[in-house]
């Protein structure tokens, strides 16, 4: 199977492009509120609330409100099941980033706070000062919401937590790109913890789990538009993340049960965890291994199995999944193994995942990086033998034959990138073209090829044929 370089390694030049569909600097989040909350309170503990740099912060808080809530009479932070919620929107990753927030709001029994429209800048500085009593006090006093009111807050309201109604829980969605970020840091975490063998917190992985299927079942493309960026920029995106996102996508269309889909994701999540045993200047090295260095590498399979062989219930397939996913069906792979039956079923979809996602990395020792039709045409002639042949079938049926991000030409002479899968035929997705039949940059027109029987794919190109940045143009 295919050896490939750890990540988090310095960005590429496709880290811009990354960062604006990641939810760059350009578009305002409504995290940054509370980022900005958590801010002000810390500032006014540290420097007093007549300190100019308290001032500035709640300014700036109040600054945030009134942005995001122009338009709308109400903007409203819930905290429900330990996540953050502003407007529609459930923020996994603030969740995370800020989760003494969280707990603190929670131990003051805050279960919402709604910003009315003309909130005034003292009105917020009343809260910030409220929200910083401590717990006993804030009780003594009757609450936050009493001392809001006498203090005549008119524009903000907080209430206690409460159960929501179904209605209510259908109205909230996850942003894809909220999701993946949380991802990438939930990976940087459990590495951190594993290399300090300290004990795994698999409550986030979970959390990121459960929220990865979620958005599959409502839009998959979305997911995998962000996964897709790995073609352009590998080195700003955690391999780990792109083989959950791969794994739970096969799983999904093979029907695999629920509990048995979230331990998929968090073996997926955790199938590269030993690496953190290993030397970093050999995870990344630029050019191809040495006998030692692959040899080293393949003890990765041994110390991810080491790491989580204390995980509980059927979280614990992650250790096997660790420790099989380079063995191949046949077991030709590594570890070299005596055994007379294959791998474990996840372990086999793991590995198709894997092998498309390393195989198709820009970041390969070798340089060989596969483009993403090779991968999988590979993938098909190695079924039976190094793939388990229902995996791979699973795999394709689900991202397609051309997957998502693939530049590809019609047989008329335009370009573009494929954007969706195909719902039926999986050689015919949707493609968002770019260029015409000259190589002339279009306005981009996007073509469900299952609904133009006229037009057909010629051939998949390098992104490199295409002169147009088609990382702006995923979903």
């Amino acid at each position: 199977m295919t050896e490939h370089a750890a990540p988090g390694a310095a960005p590429g030049p496709g880290a811009e492009a990354l960062a604006a569909v990641l939810g760059g600097a350009r578009r305002r989040r409504p995290g940054e509120l509370l980022h900005t909350l958590a801010r002000a309170r810390r500032t006014a503990t540290l420097y007093g609330f007549e300190h100019p740099v308290t001032a500035r912060t709640i300014a700036e808080l109040h600054r945030e409100i009134t942005e995001l809530s122009a338009g709308r009479s109400l903007l409203r932070v819930l905290i429900h099941e330990d996540m953050f919620h502003v407007g529609r929107t459930i923020l996994l990753e603030e969740s995370l980033r800020l989760a003494t927030l969280l707990s603190e709001l929670a131990e003051r029994e805050v279960g919402s706070i709604e910003f009315h429209a003309g909130v005034e800048a003292w009105e917020v500085g009343h809260l910030v000062e409220i929200l910083n009593l401590r717990p006993p006090e804030l009780k003594a006093h009757g609450g936050p919401q009493k001392l809001l009111e006498q203090r005549e807050v008119r524009h903000i309201v907080v209430t206690g937590p409460r159960p929501l109604s179904p209605e209510e829980q259908v109205e909230f969605r996850v942003d894809a790109r909220d999701v993946y970020r949380a991802g990438l840091r939930v990976v940087d975490d459990l590495y951190y913890q594993a290399s300090r063998e300290l004990p795994l917190d698999l409550r986030k992985a979970t959390m990121i789990v459960t929220s990865l299927i979620d958005l599959m079942t409502e839009n998959r493309a979305a997911l995998l538009g962000i996964a897709a960026l790995k073609h352009y920029d590998q080195e700003t995106a955690h391999h780990s993340v792109n083989v959950a996102i791969l794994s739970l996508l096969t799983g999904l269309h093979l029907e695999v049960p629920r509990p048995l889909t979230v331990t998929l994701g968090l073996a997926a999540l955790l199938h590269d965890l030993g690496k953190v045993r290993l030397p970093q200047e050999v995870l990344t090295k630029s050019g191809p291994l040495s006998q030692d260095e692959r040899a080293q590498v393949r003890r990765h399979a041994f110390y991810g199995a080491h790491l989580l062989r204390n995980l509980p219930g059927l979280s614990r397939l992650a250790m096997v999944v660790a420790f099989e996913h380079h063995v191949n069906l046949n077991r030709s792979g590594y570890p070299r193994l005596v055994m007379r039956q294959a791998p474990h079923p996840l372990t086999r979809l793991v590995a198709v995942a894997d092998f498309y996602d390393a195989a198709t990395s820009s970041t390969r020792p070798d340089g060989g990086a596969m483009l993403p039709h090779e991968a999988i045409q590979f993938m098909e002639d190695g079924a039976g033998r190094l793939f388990d042949p229902l995996m791979v079938r699973g795999f394709v049926s689900a991202m397609g034959r051309y997957p998502v991000g693939t530049a590809v030409a019609l047989a008329g002479g335009e370009a573009g990138v494929v954007v969706r899968p195909g719902e039926r035929d999986t050689e015919r997705p949707v493609v968002k073209i770019l260029t015409d039949s000259l190589g002339r940059p279009v306005p981009p027109q996007t073509v469900r090829l299952e609904e133009e029987p006229h037009l057909r794919i010629a051939r998949a190109l390098h992104p490199s044929e295409v002169p147009v940045d088609l990382s702006a143009h995923l979903e």
